[in-house]
């Protein structure tokens, strides 16, 4: 039986850090099955633009397109299992952190790629369809 992600991965006071507008799970659902409707677009479209415009591109590897794909799965689990966007967030934060750069030969906390996250799933439930 799946553990609760929330109950894992508890959202953590980040100093200087003030999300954007909330994402609503309701939202966030509806963005997706209209994305994933048959004739639909697919959500990695909107997700790869989502990590393009907050300088993905600049890591390299993994491209954007290719993150998405995995940030996918993570969302769909999100909207068909858990439904609890901050703990997407949350995930999405862990993908940036392992995916990303070793900046001064180490990693930050995830809660330092929080900021990230949110506006990643902001920019995808927002994106234009």
């Amino acid at each position: 039986m799946p553990s609760d992600p929330a109950a894992e991965h508890p959202r953590r006071s980040v100093r200087g850090y003030s999300p954007p507008m909330a994402t609503t799970y309701t939202a966030l659902r509806a963005r997706y099955l209209e994305d994933t409707a048959f004739g639909g677009p697919g959500a990695t479209p909107a997700l790869a633009a989502a990590l393009d415009a907050i300088g993905w591109r600049a890591v390299q590897e993994p491209t954007p397109e290719e993150l998405a794909d995995h940030l996918l799965l993570l969302l769909d689990q999100c909207v068909h299992e858990h439904r609890d966007v901050s703990a997407l967030e949350y995930q999405f934060a862990m993908a940036l952190r392992d995916t990303g750069p070793l900046l001064d030969g180490g990693l930050p906390p995830v809660e330092a790629y929080l900021p990230a996250a949110s506006e990643i799933i902001a920019r995808y439930e927002r994106a234009a369809r």
